[in-house]
């Protein structure tokens, strides 16, 4: 694994202290989710470019990139 480095959230003090009643790993699942989210919108990010690509393409006449 890459280096890690520290990221801080706050939470309130009650759901602080539920967290404590349940047996997760919390580093752990919030490493998933976030690695899941920034996938996530990254894969948008290019799912726009390749519109935005995809509807120059269509301006070009068939002539030009024959050429």
């Amino acid at each position: 694994m890459s280096r890690l480095v520290n990221v801080i959230i706050k939470v309130p003090i009650e759901l602080k202290k539920r967290m404590k009643e349940v047996n997760i790993n919390w580093s752990e699942y919030l490493r998933g989710v976030i690695e899941a989210k920034v996938r996530e919108e990254l894969a948008k990010k290019a799912s726009r470019r390749l519109e935005e690509i995809q509807s120059r393409v269509k301006e070009i006449p068939t002539e030009e990139i024959v050429k």
